[in-house]
């Protein structure tokens, strides 16, 4: 099994889509071509992307999960062509015409993970993946992974991925941007009773209501690390 950090996504839910224009569970071909186009994305960052089959893989997440390989600093974003019971009823809700701007949202939050992976377990920028209030002096790459196995994390990182998948969208529909953004919030907040880690939507729905753009001579994830900061909940 390869040496790689993993992270999964909970799909994204647009709750106000019509069902008369229901899509099917995404297909292989879907599924690639939205990874596909997040290695631009990760290539003007210095990362390398590679697409794998998760089933061939021996994973089971749904639809789509991530991480870095340490060996090599390539990303690894695996598809999983797989039917799950709750996200067959996301794709019920989802219109055709707006699929592949989800399906390439969801790959835009994989890929952050990766792109933070390698801040902590390359890079060791403890200060800048660490939340404000946990010490950061002389933490270790074995440290922090104890941390992140702890689940303490899982909140934080989705965080920074949901961010980046905001900023994605402002750019790929700018006229409809909010909408998509706000179905994500929704989502996360109405579904917060399954997956409580996935809840985001104290960082989103301010980041919406601010309109915030992606900095001026700045990366979408750079940026999304600074929301992530600046508009932590307060306790």
């Amino acid at each position: 099994m390869r040496s790689v950090c993993r992270h999964s996504v909970v799909a994204l839910a647009l709750l106000c889509c019509s069902h008369a224009f229901a899509v099917p569970y995404p297909t292989e071909n879907q599924l690639r071509a939205a990874i596909e186009e997040v290695a631009g994305l990760l290539k003007s960052e210095g990362l390398e992307l590679e697409i794998l089959d998760a089933r061939k893989e021996g994973l089971t997440r749904p639809l789509m999960a991530a991480g870095l390989n340490l060996a090599n600093g390539v990303c690894l974003i695996f598809y999983n062509t797989k039917p799950e019971d709750g996200l067959t009823q996301f794709f019920d809700a989802i219109h055709e015409k707006d699929l592949p701007v989800w399906l390439k949202a969801i790959a835009v939050h994989e890929a952050t993970h990766c792109f933070e992976q390698r801040e902590a377990y390359v890079r060791k920028r403890f200060d800048k993946v660490l939340p404000p209030d946990f010490k950061r002096d002389n933490v270790t790459i074995q440290g922090y992974l104890s941390v992140v196995k702890s689940g303490a994390l899982e909140t934080w990182s989705e965080a920074l991925a949901d961010i980046a998948s905001v900023l994605y969208l402002k750019q790929a529909v700018p006229g409809r941007w909010a909408q998509f953004a706000k179905g994500l919030a929704a989502m996360r907040h109405d579904l917060a009773r399954k997956w409580p880690a996935h809840d985001t939507s104290a960082w989103l729905y301010p980041i919406i209501a601010a309109d915030v753009d992606k900095a001026v001579n700045q990366s979408l994830f750079e940026t999304a690390f600074q929301l992530r900061r600046q508009y932590r909940p307060s306790e």
